[in-house]
């Protein structure tokens, strides 16, 4: 009796075991490694995926992604090559260094989503374009065959994949990226009051960076902090915006990086020869919808900035600063020539809309209290800046105007000198008409009427301009961007353009 029963035993065990790796069968591997088992569990639960059956094919694939977080890619190519299952993505000119789970794929997943979310983390050491502390892009983990062999496949820039006949959603964690790749730049995070105070230990030279890979079809969000900041006070935004479905679809974050230390025309300046440069890099051919089709985002000085790129000057500010055109200055050529640069320029045809948050455009009172003169007085100017700035005032006397003359008896070039209401420049430049449909946000820091609010940096008065297509004051401090109202106010203006595109309007 029992030696039957142990028999009977043995063949259904043996049954089992076949119907299990049945679905593997066709698998030409030999390895009985642990990756060897989870490939073959995940190939059982894709032949027979099924709405109903989504998690068990989850679990499956999260059992693979597991065995590949953290590693690089040429040591999990070698295990998969051992046991003959390809390992495909997508293909970006940038070399991928390691693959990480998104942290929400570390949660069941009990939706209808497929797929485990995961970040590829790329070396952006020799892309002066991306990030220095290197690149994070989302994607999806699936396991599938095709043409009937077995593959794992992280996806990119797709929102639906078909399996075994059938289409589903994807996972994808649009947001973890930016959540990644400002961890790793804390080092930069932190110091934006330093970067203004010392401009010298900024790291790098001013510059435009994209936060993801660049899309010829996708409208660029072209963000410019302000004072004392850096680009990472955007990631709270960027993270809403990726996880916007139609956003992130049709919608990439660039971010510009520079010292806040430098006089504002002189920062716009810089804005605008590396917007170019970044155009002529990105498309040569002047042919891509993306590079003609630019929304930019100015807080604070950003704003100030951003404004340089949708009007044009004329001798509008020049003649706010001199009385004679700059051929007649004596002085450093260099610097004559940098000054003139800084305040003339003509609207980039390629920027479509603007969204002035919390700016100054006709200066801060606080650039002149004595918090402002104390922040002024410590900025350390780099010296060939200073010095030519210095060189043209004091050899040209006489072709200053009074107002320029009575602004810089100080000597002091700073950006928050420059940001106080009785710069001349910076009184021409608000009067100068902006040429595409442009937005304000704005903070009221207390409850009162609006015309007289603040937001305990700007007032009201100053960020206001007539003609803007939509004004909305939230109740927040100086950082409306990182405001819930403000951030949805950018959100509704960044569809507004989706649609105005879409629709040809």
């Amino acid at each position: 009796m029992f030696p039957r029963i142990i028999r009977l035993a043995k063949t259904n065990a043996s049954l089992i075991a076949l119907l299990f790796f049945a679905g593997c069968a066709s698998l030409r591997s030999t390895s009985s490694g642990r990756l060897d088992q989870q490939i073959a569990r995940a190939d059982a639960a894709y032949r027979t995926l099924e709405a109903n059956h989504v998690t068990e094919y989850n679990d499956a694939v999260a059992s693979i992604a597991r065995e590949i977080d953290g590693e690089t890619p040429d040591k999990v190519r070698s295990q998969f090559d051992s046991i003959h299952v390809k390992l495909d993505h997508s293909k970006i000119e940038l070399p991928l260094a390691r693959y990480h789970l998104a942290p929400q794929s570390r949660l069941t997943n009990e939706s209808a989503e497929v797929g485990v979310a995961m970040l590829l983390d790329y070396d952006t050491s020799r892309a002066p374009l991306y990030p220095r502390d290197g690149l994070t892009i989302s994607a999806t983990a699936i396991y599938r065959r095709v043409h009937g062999e077995p593959h794992l496949s992280l996806v990119t820039g797709k929102r639906n994949v078909k399996l075994n006949g059938s289409i589903y959603p994807l996972k994808i964690d649009n947001a973890a990226p930016v959540t990644a790749m400002a961890r790793r730049g804390r080092h930069v995070l932190g110091n934006g009051l330093s970067y203004m105070l010392h401009p010298a230990a900024m790291p790098g030279k001013p510059g435009i960076f994209l936060t993801e890979p660049y899309d010829p079809k996708k409208i660029p969000v072209l963000m410019v902090h302000g004072l004392q900041s850096t680009p990472f006070a955007f990631v709270k935004l960027i993270e809403a915006i990726r996880r916007d479905p139609e956003l992130s679809q049709h919608c990439q974050v660039w971010t510009f990086f520079y010292s806040t230390a430098t006089p504002v025309l002189l920062s716009a300046l810089e804005l605008r020869q590396a917007l170019d440069q970044t155009l002529r890099t990105l498309d040569p051919h002047d042919r891509d919808f993306a590079t003609r089709h630019i929304v930019v985002l100015g807080h604070s000085m950003g704003g100030l900035m951003a404004h340089t790129l949708v009007s044009s000057s004329g001798e509008k500010l020049w003649n706010a600063l001199f009385v004679v055109p700059p051929q007649r200055l004596r002085g450093v050529d260099t610097g004559i020539r940098a000054l003139a640069d800084g305040v003339h320029f003509r609207r980039n045809s390629r920027v479509a809309r603007v969204i002035f948050a919390a700016t100054p455009h006709r200066g801060s009172l606080l650039a002149e209290s004595w918090i402002g003169r104390i922040a002024a007085s410590r900025i350390r100017l780099p010296s060939a800046l200073r010095s030519d700035a210095v060189n043209v005032m004091t050899n040209n006397p006489e072709a200053a105007t009074p107002a320029a003359k009575a602004f810089h008896r100080e000597m002091n070039f700073s950006s928050v000198h420059t940001l106080s209401p009785r710069d001349p420049a910076l009184n021409a430049l608000v009067d100068l008409p902006i040429d595409v449909p442009f937005h304000s946000i704005i903070g009221q820091h207390r409850a009162g009427q609006i015309e007289t609010s603040s937001d305990g940096v700007v007032a009201y008065s100053s960020a206001h301009l007539d003609g803007a297509a939509s004004e909305l004051v939230v109740r927040s401090g100086h950082n409306v961007c990182a405001n819930p109202d403000g951030e949805k106010e950018i959100i509704r203006i960044l569809r507004v353009e989706l649609n105005r595109e879409k629709h040809g309007t």
